[in-house]
């Protein structure tokens, strides 16, 4: 009952503004063509021009693995895409997040309403293989019965409800579902963020917390050691 939720629409959007406050300068929609370091620092040459700083933070999220792996440090991340719908607005009646977890997939489902009435839903079905070049994850409308059954164990009254949109989106899986922070293990000033398992959004504020203490300190109350980036090359 006391689980939160939140719209990233419209939270993305408010951390950027709070960050351009605090003298941060976005470059949005600039594709990363190439990162180079000189032993100083890092240039990173984009589609919208080349920057250059003493730190690199890596929170490319799926795309992490693949910025990694230009400074030696090998990551073993799937990029897949979760299966999420929403429906019609109806009269608002749900505060809570509900969700069911179980060993058969095809059962675990999770559900919340949203002020306006709209009931936002997912689980259930098996998350898409996402290729990175272009990116773009797509949901299986194939897979949608198998979900909407699963809610409907939760919520039975939503099978007379229409189903209005659904949508994926590219998460990094990284094999041993934890994800990568920390220093770099080959490269000084290089830190990494990424392969959240689908949970960066929740553990975003969290993490940003952690790797500004450990970027501007050199240490971290937080123990990170569990998701050192060279764990996979120690195995």
């Amino acid at each position: 009952p006391q689980d939160g939720s939140g719209n990233p629409r419209l939270i993305a959007p408010a951390f950027a503004e709070a960050a351009r406050r605090m003298g941060a300068e976005m470059i949005e929609e600039a594709e990363v063509e190439r990162i180079s370091s000189n032993g100083s620092g890092f240039v990173v040459a984009s589609s919208k021009g080349a920057f250059a700083a003493e730190c690199l933070l890596n929170a490319a999220g799926a795309w992490g693995a693949r910025i990694a792996a230009q400074f030696g440090e090998e990551v073993p991340l799937d990029a897949r895409g979760p299966q999420m719908g929403v429906t019609e607005p109806v009269p608002h009646r749900i505060l809570p997040v509900v969700g069911i977890w179980a060993r058969d997939k095809e059962y675990g489902a999770y559900l919340r309403q949203v002020e306006r009435g709209n009931i936002v839903f997912g689980g259930a079905a098996e998350r898409v293989s996402v290729d990175l070049d272009p990116g773009h994850a797509i949901a299986d409308p194939l897979r949608l019965p198998t979900q909407l059954r699963a809610v409907a164990r939760l919520l039975p009254a939503i099978a007379k409800v229409a189903v209005i949109r659904t949508w994926s989106g590219c998460e990094g899986y990284v094999r041993d579902m934890l994800p990568v922070m920390g220093c770099s293990a080959t490269t000084p000033g290089l830190f990494h963020a990424f392969g959240f398992c689908g949970h960066g959004f929740q553990l975003g504020p969290g993490v940003g917390d952690a790797m500004a203490e450990l970027i501007t300190t050199g240490r971290c109350e937080t123990p990170l050691d569990d998701f050192r980036i060279d764990r996979f090359s120690r195995a």
